[in-house]
């Protein structure tokens, strides 16, 4: 088995979540900014995500990469949103305050073992829903189903799936229907 670095575990999970890979160092309206890596999101999440080591950068190094990055995003007028991901281990919080002036920073440590990982990166990512089990709303409404005995009347309970609007508009056309008729065959008079 080998060994991944953190660095290489936050992107595989970015990667997973439609992320796209920036090269390093990172190039934004002229200039050349270094990172650990980089990563650019696609739509609904399009975030810019820079990910700092701090076995290889010290709190100020990667203060200046976000500063670099946050200052070169806004000469460029770009609305995307910065996010840092520090992985290795924890600055002080001190730092992390300084960090968080120019972005969102989510400080993931060593990040070894992935649900912890999901966890900190838990804002980037897709959400997961639970899946759905059959509901009392569902279980009443087939026993409503079972118990309708007018084909309007199922009609209806079907429709209540689809919304209010769409029962009441099938009620109200059921209602017109009679006088559309009547209407219909004083006109072939």
């Amino acid at each position: 088995m080998t060994e991944t670095t953190p660095v290489e575990r936050v992107a595989e999970l970015l990667k997973k979540a439609e992320f796209r890979r920036i090269p390093i160092p990172l190039s934004i309206g002229g200039l050349q900014i270094d990172a650990a890596a980089a990563f650019v999101g696609q739509p609904p999440r399009p975030d810019l995500v820079v990910v700092g080591d701090t076995l290889d950068q010290t709190p100020a190094r990667l203060q200046q990469t976000v500063e670099g990055v946050g200052r070169a995003l806004d000469m460029m007028g770009s609305k995307r949103p910065l996010t840092l991901v520090v992985v290795g281990p924890r600055p002080e919080s001190s730092a992390l305050t300084r960090l968080s002036r120019h972005a969102r920073v989510l400080p993931v440590g060593d990040a070894s073992d992935q649900p912890n990982l999901e966890n900190w990166l838990a804002v980037l990512l897709p959400l997961k829903l639970p899946e759905l089990k059959e509901s009392r709303a569902d279980a009443a409404f087939d026993k409503l189903l079972q118990g309708a005995r007018d084909p309007i009347e199922r009609e209806l309970i079907e429709l209540a799936h689809a919304g209010a609007t769409a029962v009441s508009d099938r009620l109200a056309a059921l209602v017109d229907e009679p006088f559309v008729e009547a209407d219909d065959a004083g006109a072939l008079q």
